[in-house]
């Protein structure tokens, strides 16, 4: 193997690492807020960007740029539509898309581990500061959701 080849093998192997590292983002921490946690299970919430997971700290979100969230959950629970919904203040987030079908797999089988991503972007209207924001995820029928609350830093 010549010297070329081998550089241009570990330029791959590192923009694949880093491709990855970008879209799987850094897993937080969460406190399941559904009213009935029978309903559903959180196995796991990742935000994108959120450098402060590590130590546990609220994640930096910038005003006006680009972030994700995903949430890994079993809900446990049918339903044919899935409305995904993020309030911080008491307010429901403007402009948001909630049909979690979009972005999640329905119909909702119960039993079945899925993932619901979230492509969101704060408005710089927004005040700075330390929120909690409530994810919920609901189905057809009153009672049936999964919810997640965590703590973000609004910068």
């Amino acid at each position: 193997m010549t010297v070329t080849m081998s550089n241009q093998i570990i330029v791959f192997i590192f923009a694949v690492l880093t491709l990855f590292s970008a879209v799987v983002g850094e897993i937080i921490t969460f406190d399941n807020c559904a009213t009935n946690k029978d309903k559903c299970t959180i196995h796991e919430v990742r935000m994108d960007p959120c450098k402060e997971a590590a130590a546990k700290k609220p994640c930096k979100v910038k005003k006006g740029k680009p972030g994700s969230i995903e949430i890994d959950y079993t809900p446990h629970f049918d339903s044919d539509t899935l409305t995904g919904t993020a309030t911080y203040l008491g307010q429901l987030l403007p402009n948001m898309e909630t049909n979690a079908c979009l972005t999640s797999p329905c119909p909702v089988v119960s039993g079945n581990k899925q993932t619901y991503t979230y492509q969101l972007l704060i408005d710089r209207i927004f005040p700075s500061g330390i929120f909690d924001v409530h994810w919920t995820l609901t189905g057809q029928n009153e009672g049936d959701h999964c919810c997640v609350s965590t703590k973000i830093f609004l910068k």
